[in-house]
């Protein structure tokens, strides 16, 4: 049997009801109006002026359901190309002398949190798709010789795979434990490794910035720490908060986590030993343009031929959107690709059809 690597896609997780990154803010900010508490919240104060200057919306006042809300990407990505470029916007500024400096920086966390709190909210109570999909390649013995990639935050097929009894997760990278011991959280030798990379960082990750370290926290909802209880989010070691490694999906990636450097070398690595890459509710969008070189230089890089399958399909998508998707990944991979009209729920459910 061939090595496989599954490639989970923002498609993956809307299957267990995690909402598209069109949709989040409009979840967020309908959700928190219905609660009616966040008068004196300074990150709804701070978000409000963000999207009110920038894209003419106000979230407390306005009808959400007719408004056109920026794509997460879109909103996160403006503050991180003006990192990079050293420029602010007005009202909205860098580092600095001036006091209470660096709102770009705040808000660009505060989009972070928000994202955390719907993605936490709507995947509580999963269907179970990622769990199944574990079990069957478990029952069909593949499992450990399986690679999962990820694109999506949420912690989705981290709970699936921790569910299963003598797995643990390889995520490529070592982390810090909970407590001021030293040494790092290591697999025991008896317990069969999984490796699931998350090229675009994780929710359940918790960098600190001053010990260059990051903490494996069982949650999602840990990250809300940040928000709710600062104090928690504290570094054992040194005391510093911690941020969590996110990487937004725009042309403009901020790649210099060093950890995060580390998974995508260990991706490429992986994929050079597999022979089938299936790839899962993912529509090969042009900003992914990391994502795609990736793919090339694995496609290319080899000997042997890389059979690739796509499984992108969901109840009521138009069929424009499915030529759309097909043209871009016969465009930039070739001909010699299958497309199937399967949804996500079916690769859970018949696994064995897309396993060879």
């Amino acid at each position: 049997m061939r090595k496989t690597a599954i490639f989970l896609g923002g498609g993956a997780s809307a299957a267990e009801g995690a909402p598209v990154q069109s949709m989040i803010f409009q979840k967020y900010f309908t959700a928190l109006r219905a609660e009616n508490n966040y008068s004196d919240c300074t990150l709804v104060r701070e978000l409000r002026a963000y999207f009110k200057q920038m894209f003419y919306i106000d979230v407390l006042q306005d009808d959400l359901d007719k408004i056109h809300f920026p794509t997460f990407e879109e909103a996160i990505g403006l503050l991180d190309l003006a990192v990079r470029k050293r420029q602010s916007f007005n009202n909205f500024d860098l580092e600095n002398l001036a006091k209470n400096s660096n709102r770009i920086g705040y808000i660009r966390q505060y989009l972070v949190l928000l994202m955390a709190e719907v993605l936490e909210d709507k995947t509580s109570v999963v269907r179970g798709f990622h769990r199944e999909l574990v079990e069957h390649l478990n029952e069909f013995g593949c499992l450990t010789d399986t690679t999962f990639i990820s694109t999506n935050y949420d912690v989705l097929i981290d709970r699936a795979l921790s569910f299963r009894d003598g797995i643990t997760i390889d995520y490529g990278i070592e982390f810090t434990k909970d407590r001021k011991e030293a040494g790092l959280l290591s697999t025991p030798k008896s317990v069969s490794p999984v490796t699931l990379y998350k090229v675009h960082g994780s929710l359940n990750w918790s960098y600190c910035p001053t010990c260059n370290s990051v903490k494996l926290i069982d949650e999602q909802q840990g990250i809300l720490n940040l928000l709710t209880d600062p104090s928690q989010a504290r570094c054992s070691q040194c005391q510093s908060v911690r941020t969590p490694v996110i990487v937004p999906p725009t042309f403009f990636k901020d790649m210099s986590n060093s950890f995060i450097t580390i998974v995508w070398h260990k991706t490429e690595m992986s994929l050079n030993d597999i022979g089938h890459l299936i790839f899962c509710g993912y529509s090969f969008p042009d900003a992914d343009m990391h994502i795609k070189y990736l793919i090339k230089r694995i496609q290319t890089n080899r000997t042997d031929k890389l059979k690739i399958t796509v499984i992108n399909n969901y109840p009521g998508k138009k069929s424009e959107k499915l030529d759309e998707e097909k043209e871009r990944y016969l465009r930039f991979l070739g001909t010699d690709i299958c497309f199937t009209n399967n949804t996500f729920e079916d690769f859970c459910s018949q696994t064995e059809k897309f396993i060879e």
